[in-house]
């Protein structure tokens, strides 16, 4: 056992960054850290840290780099060139891999997300040791609340009887949201709706045509973007699917948040996805495919079974079980830098 540890936990995010995967997923971390006797505090100006843990990098982050100039410099790499792609303008610009590069190689470890990320990482040219710590979730906070639901159905018009399938996501390319809107045109007695907005506003690929599709809801009766909403459990509790067509991703909270919330889920086939949740949610690679999958979750009977197949794999992903995790790796690292 190490002396109490001091973490500053970087969190830059103000407006609608703050509802971005990374810093929600970070924020999950702090009261459980602390249980365990760490003095942590969040994007604090002072100086006299153990460790700096980077949960995302921008000025602020930079500074306290150079004033810290004794403390271990942690990153978690939440992004990587290839979520990039479809998702911000000039995404698809190789001058990413280099920014990315630059900037993880000047700390001292870098965290990922999940081994697929470790093989980008690599690949990118990030030289410095790489640990896996996955993303958690507050399973406390993350459970089915029928009265939220009926409330959130009420809300944007979904009756009881009418299936709904809800995506958690920023409105990009890369998030898939062309298909969504294709299945959902493929499907017209099945209701859609899409909770996100534009965090990245201009700098979001296809910023100006998407704002037009979103205000229109695409011209579909059963299609509706509603934006970000405040209460999230009621988002999932309210729903009888998360789909989920993303094109890329470095681990995919959403997904563990709906199984939490015994919400089953369709998700494109990724790498990834095949890696952290094996057959514990359906795959599509595909508009056939996905619409072939939702005609199965119209039985109920199917739909309970998937939903206590999401449940389970949501248990893996306690955040108080990454957060063990985490801490072990914190006091390894301090161990070996003493």
């Amino acid at each position: 056992m190490i002396k109490a540890m001091k973490v500053n936990f970087i969190i830059e995010g103000s407006g609608l960054l703050k509802y971005i995967g990374c810093s929600t997923a970070a924020k999950q971390f702090v009261d459980y850290l602390i249980n365990k006797g760490i003095e942590i505090k969040i994007n604090s100006k002072e100086i006299d840290f153990d460790i700096i843990h980077a949960h995302t990098f921008g000025p602020f982050a930079l500074r306290q780099l150079r004033k810290n100039k004794n403390a271990i410099k942690i990153v978690s790499a939440h992004s990587t060139p290839s979520i990039n792609r479809k998702n911000i303008i000039t995404g698809e610009c190789k001058f990413w891999n280099w920014i990315y590069k630059y900037i993880y190689n000047k700390f001292d470890y870098v965290f990922a997300v999940s081994d697929f990320s470790v093989k980008e990482l690599r690949n990118i040219g990030i030289k410095k040791e790489i640990f896996v710590v996955e993303n958690g979730i507050d399973k406390k906070k993350f459970i089915y609340n029928e009265k939220n639901g009926e409330k959130f159905r009420k809300d944007h018009g979904i009756k009881n009887e009418e299936l709904l399938l809800i995506n958690i996501a920023q409105i990009t390319p890369r998030k898939g949201i062309y298909d969504f809107i294709k299945v959902a045109q493929k499907n017209p007695d099945i209701k859609f709706l899409w909770v996100g907005g534009f965090p990245y506003k201009y700098a979001s690929s296809d910023y100006l045509k998407l704002k037009k599709i979103y205000k229109k809801n695409a011209g579909l009766d059963n299609l509706k973007f509603v934006g970000f909403v405040e209460d999230i459990i009621g988002a999932y509790s309210g729903s009888d699917v998360l789909f989920t067509p993303t094109y890329a991703e470095t681990f995919g909270l959403t997904i563990i948040e709906a199984g939490s919330c015994n919400i089953p889920i369709i998700a494109r086939k990724l790498d990834v996805f095949e890696e952290l949740f094996g057959n514990k949610i359906s795959y599509g690679k595909n508009i056939e495919e996905f619409s072939d999958l939702i005609n199965k979750f119209k039985d109920e009977e199917f739909r309970k079974k998937r939903s206590k197949d999401a449940y389970s794999l949501s248990e893996k992903y306690d955040v108080k079980l990454i957060s063990d995790k985490l801490y072990n790796i914190y006091e390894k690292i301090l161990v070996k830098e003493i």
